[in-house]
C-alpha cells in the first residue's frame, strides 16, 4: 500500500508541478512577474525532483507517459497559441526519452548507482526545460509588432553582465579589480566618477570668492575663508561632474544620471549597441529574437548547472529517506550474463 500511495502521489505532483511551472514561466516571459528568475527556478526545481523520482521508481509506462502528456497540456493553457505550442510536444518527448534512458540504465547495471541515475535525469530535464523556455520566449517576441525588451530579457542581460564582471575581476590587474567590485555592488555614476576619476579643483575664482564673501555677514575670517573654499570647491566639483556625465552620455549614446547605478549604464549601452547593429544591418526582426532566445538559453543553462548540484544532493537525500522508511525497496535477483569467450 505504501508503494501505491507513493506512486500515485509522485504522478499527481508531476502534473501539479508542471502546470504551476508553465504558469510561472508565462508570467516571467510576458513581464507579469517581478522575480523573473527566482520563481521559475523554484517551481521547475520542484518539478525536476518529482520527475526524477517518477523516472527511477515508477514502472508502468502507460501511467507515466500519460502523466507527462497531461503535464505538457499546461503549456498549451498558459502560453499563447501559435508555433510555440510545438514546444509542448517537445517537452513531453524529452520527458519520455529521459525516462526511457533512466530505465535502460537501471536494467543494464548489476548494481543500482543512484548518483549516476539522478545526475542523468536532472541533466536532461534541466536542458530540456531551458530549451523549451527559450523557444517559448522566441515566439513571444516574434508575435509582437517589433522586438521589445521584456522583464525576463532584462534579467537575462543583468545575469550575463554579472558573469562578465566576475570574469573580468579574475583577469584584470589588481588596481582595476576594485573598480569591478564597486560596479557589481551598484555604485552610482557620481560615486564611480569621483572615486576613479577625481576632479582636479583649481584655486577658487576671485569672482566666486567675492560673491560668497558678500553673503557671509557673520563669523570669523577663518570661518568665512573655510566656507568660501568649501562652497567653491563643491560648486566646481558639481560642474566638472555634470560635464563628465554629459560627455559620457554622448560617448555611450545612453542617458547618464548621477544617482543611477553604473551597472544600469552598462546594461543600457550593451542593449543599445546590440539593437543598433541589427537595425543598421536591416535584420533586426530576424536575428534579434534568435540571439535573445539563445542568450536566455545559455543564461538559464548556466543557472541550471548550479541548481543541478544542489538538487542532486537533495534527491539523493530523499531516496535515502524513502529507503529507510521502506517506501521503496531494492531487491536482488540472479540473472545470466552473456560474456565473450576470449582466445587471448
Amino acid at each position: 500500500m505504501k508503494n501505491k500511495i507513493f506512486a500515485y502521489s509522485v504522478l499527481g505532483l508531476n502534473v501539479i508541478a508542471a502546470w504551476v511551472s508553465w504558469w510561472i514561466l508565462a508570467n516571467a516571459i510576458y513581464g507579469r512577474s517581478a522575480h523573473s528568475w527566482l520563481y521559475p527556478v523554484l517551481t521547475f526545481s520542484f518539478w525536476a525532483v518529482v520527475f526524477t523520482l517518477s523516472a527511477i521508481f515508477l514502472k508502468n509506462r502507460i501511467y507515466i507517459h500519460s502523466c507527462y502528456a497531461v503535464s505538457g497540456l499546461g503549456y498549451l493553457v498558459f502560453i499563447r497559441s501559435g508555433w510555440s505550442w510545438a514546444a509542448a510536444f517537445l517537452a513531453v518527448l524529452f520527458l519520455v526519452l529521459t525516462e526511457r534512458r533512466i530505465k535502460k540504465e537501471i536494467e543494464r547495471g548489476i548494481k543500482i548507482d543512484f548518483y549516476h541515475l539522478v545526475s542523468h535525469s536532472l541533466k536532461y530535464f534541466v536542458t530540456a526545460v531551458c530549451l523549451i523556455a527559450a523557444i517559448a520566449y522566441y515566439f513571444s517576441i516574434t508575435t509582437e509588432p517589433a522586438p521589445s525588451a521584456s522583464m525576463i530579457e532584462v534579467k537575462s542581460l543583468e545575469t550575463e553582465i554579472d558573469w562578465g564582471l566576475k570574469a573580468a575581476g579574475f583577469i584584470l590587474p589588481n588596481d582595476k579589480k576594485k573598480m569591478i567590485k564597486d560596479i557589481r555592488n551598484d555604485i552610482t555614476v557620481d560615486e564611480f566618477l569621483l572615486k576613479n576619476f577625481p576632479p582636479k579643483v583649481d584655486p577658487p575664482l576671485a569672482g566666486v570668492k567675492n560673491d560668497l564673501a558678500e553673503k557671509a555677514s557673520i563669523g570669523s575670517p577663518t570661518d568665512v575663508t573655510k566656507m568660501i573654499g568649501n562652497a567653491t570647491a563643491q560648486k566646481i566639483q558639481e560642474e566638472i561632474l555634470s560635464k563628465a556625465k554629459s560627455d559620457l552620455s554622448k560617448q555611450l549614446g545612453v542617458p547618464v544620471i548621477g544617482e543611477q547605478p553604473m551597472r544600469d549604464v552598462l546594461l543600457a549601452y550593451i542593449d543599445k549597441t546590440e539593437r543598433s547593429f541589427f537595425e543598421y544591418s536591416g535584420s533586426e526582426k530576424f536575428y534579434v529574437p534568435i540571439i535573445l532566445a539563445f542568450g536566455l538559453f545559455l543564461t538559464a543553462r548556466i543557472l541550471g548547472t548550479a541548481v543541478d548540484i544542489f538538487l542532486g544532493l537533495f534527491v539523493l537525500l530523499i531516496i535515502k529517506l524513502l529507503r529507510v522508511l521502506r517506501v521503496v525497496e531494492i531487491k536482488h535477483e540472479q540473472r545470466e550474463v552473456v560474456m565473450i569467450e576470449y582466445s587471448i
